[in-house]
């Protein structure tokens, strides 16, 4: 199989996936009480809110309720935000560029570290380094978030000062510079408009937060990394490259790690997936204004129709991590293509 073929037969896979998404989120409109209570206000009158259950069809039977729901998913109505006082949709662009910059960077320090870690680990096996990793490992998948997120606030921020508590940006620099709002993206804005110091100033902010998402993820990967990078290094042809002579530093990073890499990758992926569930709690203990903060917000108002946005919206991003995930491995192990 070719490789466009293997990524259109994942596409059309990809389908009846989606479909039960939309199906689960809109059996939770209609379990979570009356959809209509979203776009009823104490103010408007029997008539005014007769329209609303014209309007959305919510007298018709479920099956044709599903079906205009949908039109509305894909013409961009997902309902109001009473939270965000913005439409959902909208109320997602604000919030969304803030929860995957935290994302981006907390997978960025989890695979680096936790590459590094589990074949650093796997090469010195049953030595102390490898002891304490694994110990640091079982801690990691243990500890639960916001446990991490207190200790270090506690440590770095209240003890010794280093870093600050939480939101993206010191407050000097909405009253001297200005924050640039090109893309939403502090990190690219400050760089785009070359203020250097806001650029610095952002990824202080960010140190503490994306530590505390990625150390799970670290933990994860370091696992995985660890016993892929046993299993390969078991192999007879890095026993045959060892015979020959090969030094030891080009048989672990061009033989062996790079084909230990393969299994990773889809723990990589679905890592990254779940960095939106980890950020609820994240974001809302350091203040970050970013997607998780803004549903938990919603949770505790019983904004249903922002945290179904934030359920549909997690779906349907955790689906297509997957599926670059999936290409990602095909390209890695052409055999996946073949099956």
């Amino acid at each position: 199989m070719k490789m466009y073929q293997f990524i259109i037969r994942r596409l059309l896979l990809l389908i009846p996936v989606l479909i039960g998404v939309t199906l689960i989120v809109f059996l939770l409109t209609r379990l979570t009480g009356d959809p209509a209570a979203a776009y009823v206000t104490p103010r408007m009158t029997e008539a005014q809110i007769l329209q609303v259950y014209v309007k959305y069809h919510l007298n018709d039977p479920p099956f044709t309720q599903y079906l205009y729901w949908l039109q509305g998913i894909f013409q961009g109505d997902w309902g109001y935000s009473k939270t965000a006082a913005l439409p959902v949709t909208e109320a997602i662009g604000v919030f969304f560029p803030a929860t995957f910059e935290l994302a981006i960077v907390s997978m960025i320090i989890g695979v680096i570290i936790g590459i590094a870690l589990g074949t650093t680990s796997a090469v010195r096996r049953n030595r102390p380094f490898d002891h304490g990793t694994r110990v640091v490992s079982l801690i990691g998948v243990s500890i639960p978030i916001f446990v991490l997120a207190l200790i270090l606030l506690y440590i770095f921020y209240a003890w010794l000062g280093i870093f600050p508590a939480g939101n993206r940006y010191s407050n000097i620099y909405i009253f001297s510079t200005g924050i640039p709002t090109i893309t939403g993206f502090i990190l690219i804005d400050s760089l785009a408009v070359g203020n250097v110091p806001l650029f610095f100033d952002a990824m202080w902010h960010l140190v503490l937060p994306a530590l505390t998402l990625a150390f799970g993820s670290i933990a994860i990967i370091t696992r995985i990394m660890r016993n892929s990078m046993l299993e390969v290094l078991g192999l007879d042809y890095i026993k045959t490259a060892r015979a020959k002579g090969v030094p030891e530093r080009v048989v672990i990073k061009k033989h062996a790690r790079r084909n230990a890499l393969i299994p990773t990758t889809t723990v990589v992926g679905l890592a990254f997936g779940g960095l939106l569930g980890g950020a609820v709690l994240t974001e809302t203990i350091f203040n970050w204004p970013g997607l998780g903060r803004w549903s938990a917000q919603s949770i505790t108002t019983l904004d249903t129709p922002s945290i179904l946005g934030f359920v549909l919206l997690t779906a349907i991003f955790y689906v297509f991590v997957n599926l670059i995930v999936d290409i990602t491995y095909a390209f890695l192990d052409p055999k996946v293509r073949l099956e």
